[in-house]
């Protein structure tokens, strides 16, 4: 059976009379309500939001209705909301008979008995059968009347309050988990509002915006916990369940007071009955016995008959005494239970308004809490169409159209390839710097990875190589006013123009920090007072900016790079020729202005600088500044990244031969330092040299000869540095080669091979042509018959390694 205009005449039967058509209203609602949930659980298409809209509306009319002074204007509110009703559910029939629902309209519920359709319309109504709405008053009295009423409002009193205890339980854990959504939502933003900053990627405006979008929900969200917690939810409900509870405790105690008085009252009553059957019981004894004694009126005494009339008397008197008490008991039993009934009209009027204000309460929560959820969810199926729909407006290629557009590059110049013919050129005669001390082969004949490093202008004496470097015009110099090609005045932003910023920090793009981040400089944290860059998103304080050793790289800032300690191996792969970047840096800088500087590699840095410069290196890798850093400091910095190596260069299963070496060469006799035979001491010592390195890694080999020819470069300069190849094999012996680690912090042999160390590093710079030059050529060229490729100057060198080592 479907509902149509035929049942509209039940809710018409007269509902605009007397107060006494209430329930007659009511009746007809509930059947009303019954068969439209029997229709949609039959036809599932039929619950749309529009018939069960009409059936609340229609509801809240009838139990709105002033029956006791109805008006025209009620009536015509009445006989609207049946219409409305009526075209709904008409309306809905007819598109499912068309075939025409709107399925955004449909509560998507399933045809089964228990549909949810019910709960729907039982939410503002308990009709079922003859039950219907009852009043305050009405509650009031069937409670009266009832057995155990008072006892059964105590208990749903009581329930009431386990119920608020448990809706709020069950609230903080809801509200737990939306700050726990919005609080991962906001460190989401944070981790992605960084990363997703490229305007001319695909979809850029789209994802921007739903970042923004996930930062408005989650101070939404937080907003709403908080307001929930202290305002509208936790701390009213918990406050009203204790007020309800005292409440119910002291009403609860009244009524047992009250009860207890009646009980006494019965207890005395049933006393007093027994006592007044007891002394009736006996004055018919007495009373007896008192006729039968005058009966016998001859046979006894005028005395004994006195006697028993004395009784009889007594008895009476007891028995009215007896009388009277019983019949003040039950005035009292009788008064005391129109006390009870006047303490149970009170008990129930107090619990229904305690359980009307906690009703009150919870429904204003409620509402408050609907609303706040309502309001944070409101707007996001509008915002995902919105994206939808923005998303498909995007043309695939605009942005990269866009991109290529912006860039405005200048058109490629044409280039002609003609023949040159040859012309014969004089070579460069070589340049000897420090006498006779060193052999004369250029360093910068070396092609192998010596050639692949930028080398920029030295300060001191150069070999005719570096020379022919400097022409070729294709290294940077570090003192161009312009740093990574960019103008400082136009890097730096007008708010930190004031500042006295060094030469890395010029070369960013900065701007004031708008969220906490780690200071790239000092590692600590930045809260206020900071500044970023909007290209490589460098955070630093404002302070740190003038000691900021890091450039900008143009794109992100990757993390932090763990560096020192690092396998050396793992270093090495990250660069193309297999020399650590921190490596070639320190050299590069070294050798454009300190190959003079005295004491260079001997003298020590200050600590808290070579720490920071340290700290720079893991932070900033190849993109730190050194042009304003000490060479001392870079120095240090160098000898403390080789000395933490876990295996240094020359690893462990080398060193005991390369020990043997060394003590092979400093044995013999020391009078015959300049003869033929301490002379192919170190021939031999140079051809094992080089047969132990050929069993190096290929990037251990070649950062080694980097730092070797470094290390030869300086020595070349020992009349300005007075650092020889001795004083040099020193200070590098220990950081290139040690022993395996044992328990001992440092082992006794390790102390004992110092000199040892020394010996192998100063043969390398000295011998640095024979031992590596044939590396870097790999076997193209051959050496000449003499290792030495001077002759002449052997037995001077020779003294040389011997003086500085005896034996």
């Amino acid at each position: 059976t479907m509902l149509s205009y035929d049942d509209v005449p039940l809710l018409t039967k007269g509902p605009f009379s007397t107060e006494s058509q209430r329930p007659v209203a009511h009746e007809c609602l509930g059947e009303v309500l019954r068969v439209l949930r029997q229709v949609i659980n039959t036809y599932p298409l039929l619950n749309t939001v529009e018939i069960l809209t009409a059936a609340g509306h229609l509801i809240s009319k009838v139990k709105g209705f002033h029956y006791e002074a109805c008006n025209e204007a009620d009536k015509k509110d009445f006989e609207k909301a049946i219409e409305t009703i009526a075209v709904a559910f008409s309306s809905n029939v007819s598109e499912l008979l068309m075939g025409e629902v709107d399925s955004s309209t449909l509560l998507s519920l399933l045809p089964t008995e228990k549909s949810r359709v019910s709960e729907f319309l039982l939410l503002y109504t308990v009709y079922d059968d003859n039950i219907y709405m009852l009043y305050g008053e009405e509650v009031d009295v069937i409670l009266q009347r009832s057995e155990g009423g008072v006892d059964s409002a105590l208990l749903y009193a009581k329930t009431i309050s386990k119920y608020m205890k448990d809706l709020i339980s069950y609230v903080e854990k809801r509200i737990s988990l939306e700050s726990e959504f919005s609080k991962g939502l906001q460190r989401l933003y944070q981790s992605c509002k960084h990363s997703i900053t490229h305007p001319h990627m695909p979809l850029f405006s789209i994802y921007s915006l739903a970042l923004e979008q996930d930062q408005e929900q989650s101070v939404g969200l937080q907003q709403a916990s908080t307001t929930l917690h202290s305002q509208t939810f936790i701390q009213p409900l918990m406050q009203r369940k204790q007020e309800h509870e005292k409440r119910r405790k002291e009403i609860k105690e009244h009524w047992i007071r009250a009860k207890r008085k009646l009980m006494e009252c019965e207890v005395n009553l049933r006393k007093a009955k027994q006592c007044y059957m007891a002394r009736c019981e006996e004055y018919d004894k007495a009373k007896t016995a008192a006729c039968r004694a005058e009966e016998e009126g001859g046979g006894s005494t005028a005395k004994s008959l006195e006697k028993k009339k004395r009784v009889e008397e007594e008895a009476r008197n007891k028995a009215d005494e007896a009388e009277a008490t019983y019949r003040t008991c039950i005035a009292d039993a009788t008064t005391q239970q129109l006390e009870l009934e006047h303490t149970k009209v009170t008990v129930l009027r107090q619990l229904q308004d305690v359980i009307k204000q906690s009703d009150q309460t919870l429904r204003s929560a409620t509402i408050s809490y609907y609303q706040l959820m309502h309001m944070q969810t409101v707007a996001l199926p509008v915002h995902y169409q919105t994206l939808c729909e923005s998303s498909k407006l995007y043309d695939p290629g605009r942005q990269y159209a866009a991109h290529v557009r912006d860039l405005q590059l200048p058109e490629q110049p044409n280039v002609h390839y003609t023949f040159e013919a040859y012309s014969p050129s004089s070579s460069s005669s070589g340049h000897k710097s420090w006498g006779s001390t060193v052999s004369d082969d250029s360093v910068g004949v070396d092609g192998g990875d010596i050639s692949k490093m930028a080398r920029t202008s030295s300060t001191g004496t150069m070999s005719s190589n570096e020379d022919a470097d400097e022409k070729d015009g294709n290294v940077p110099s570090f003192e161009s006013p312009n740093i990574n090609g960019m103008d400082p005045d136009v890097a730096s932003t007008r708010q930190f123009r004031n500042i006295g910023l060094s030469k890395a920090a010029q070369t960013h793009r900065l701007r004031k920090l708008r969220t906490p981040a780690k200071c790239r400089e000092c590692d600590s944290y930045v809260y206020f007072q900071g500044a970023e860059c909007e290209e490589c998103f460098l955070a630093c304080h404002k302070r740190c900016l003038e000691t900021l050793a890091i450039q900008c790289g143009h794109k992100k800032l990757q993390g932090r790079l763990q560096l020192f300690g690092r396998e050396f191996s793992q270093v090495a792969s990250c660069a193309s020729d297999g020399i650590p970047f921190i490596i070639t840096k320190c050299i590069s800088e070294i050798e454009r202005r300190a190959l003079k500087m005295k004491g260079i590699y001997r003298v020590n840095g200050v600590k808290t600088r070579v720490e920071k410069l340290c700290q720079a290196f893991e932070n900033g890798k190849e993109l730190v500044e050194l042009s304003q850093c000490s060479p001392h400091d870079i120095s240090n910095v160098l000898k403390l990244y080789l000395r933490q190596l876990p295996e240094p260069i020359m690893p462990f299963h080398l060193y005991n031969s390369l020990m043997g070496l060394a003590k092979e060469s400093l044995q013999g006799d020391g009078d015959a330092l300049a003869g033929e035979a301490e002379s192919n001491k170190i021939l031999v010592l140079v051809d094992k040299l080089k047969e132990r390195l050929k069993e190096l890694p290929k990037a251990n080999l070649a950062t080694l000869r980097y730092i070797v020819r470094h290390l030869r470069k300086i020595a070349e300069l020992e009349e300005d540095n007075k650092m020889s190849p001795s004083n040099l094999g020193i200070v590098f012996g220990p950081s290139l080669m040690r022993p395996r680690p044992t328990g001992a912090t440092i082992s006794l042999s390790s102390l004992v091979d110092y000199p040892h160390q020394a010996r192998i590093v100063e043969a390398l710079i000295v011998f640095y042509s024979s031992i590596f030059q044939h590396e870097a050529n790999n076997g193209s060229t051959k050496m000449s018959a003499h290792p030495f490729p001077y002759p002449e100057l052997q037995a001077t060198v020779v003294i040389q390694l011997n003086s500085a080592f005896p034996s």
